[in-house]
């Protein structure tokens, strides 16, 4: 008779700010899922060899590791969890590669976007962005810079694209939205093309109506197929002409969580330009989710 593993919730953790965010949000999941909490903090292997010909003592890096993973596992008891619940990582490699190896026994794996300011310009770290195109798990990147809600706005996003690909993406918002309670928004934006060479890179009112509705019936058939599975959650489907990046940074701020599909592929597993913006400018967590 085999033993089913417990459910896991994984966390990446270095101690910066974006990642005390993902601990608090993984705390929340944990809870929320009954599951143990993994916190995973990966140790760049070129940090040891350094171009100056300085050797560090791996041994030493993973000490320190430990000591700011158990300050962290502190937290998570304080907050509620049961110590024999919080289990800590250290993994010396590629941080990104180290954690996707991890998610493969996670439910959801949460990190820090590790958004932060060069001049005007916020970048997302490689590690995010590894993980977010190579995760076996679902993942919610946070960041210091969501805008906080007192109470939860009760929404959750899907961007879907105008050729309706999205549907592990819906599917987990609609469960999402089950189980904390809430609604779905569905978002699909047609693209306006730029360029003088279509119509001085406008479209005319009848073209964009025409785009939406073709996008509308699409996106609506996706959402008639999942949404039986999920009777009570009620869903809303907003189409739309323009940037989708800026349409989706800007409704972001309303949600608690927009889901995205990732569409990486072998071998550099690169996510789109859309989420890289997202994952920049968004103003909630982002959650993404690679179709299997």
């Amino acid at each position: 008779m085999t033993t089913q593993s417990p459910v896991r919730v994984l966390a990446g953790f270095d101690g910066s700010d974006d990642a005390y965010v993902a601990l608090s949000y993984a705390i929340a999941e944990a809870k929320h899922r009954d599951a143990d909490l993994v916190l995973a903090h990966a140790i760049d292997d070129i940090v040891l060899n350094s171009a100056w010909g300085v050797v560090f003592d791996p041994e030493e890096i993973k000490l320190n590791a430990a000591e700011m993973l158990a300050r962290a596992v502190d937290d998570a008891v304080a907050a509620g969890l049961e110590r024999s619940r919080v289990h800590t990582e250290v993994v010396l490699g590629n941080p990104a590669a180290g954690l996707t190896k991890l998610s493969q026994n996670a439910a959801v794996v949460v990190v820090g976007r590790r958004s932060s300011e060069q001049g005007d310009k916020p970048f997302v770290g490689s590690t995010t962005l590894g993980v977010v195109g190579a995760s076996h798990a679902p993942v919610i990147a946070v960041s210091t810079s969501d805008d906080p809600h007192e109470l939860r706005t009760g929404v959750i996003g899907v961007g879907v694209d105008t050729s309706a690909r999205g549907a592990d993406a819906l599917r987990w918002a609609l469960a999402e939205a089950r189980d904390h309670g809430g609604r779905v928004v569905v978002m699909s934006v047609c693209r306006v093309p730029s360029g003088r060479w279509l119509l001085g890179g406008q479209l005319t009112v009848e073209q964009q109506d025409a785009a939406i509705e073709v996008t509308r019936q699409r996106v609506a058939e996706l959402i008639d197929q999942l949404s039986p599975e999920f009777p009570d959650v009620p869903v809303d489907l907003e189409v739309s002409c323009g940037s989708p990046l800026d349409v989706l940074t800007v409704e972001s701020a309303e949600l608690d969580l927009l889901v995205l599909e990732v569409h990486a592929s072998f071998p550099t597993y690169s996510v789109g330009g859309l989420i890289r913006g997202l994952l920049a400018h968004g103003r909630c967590p982002i959650g993404t989710i690679t179709p299997r």
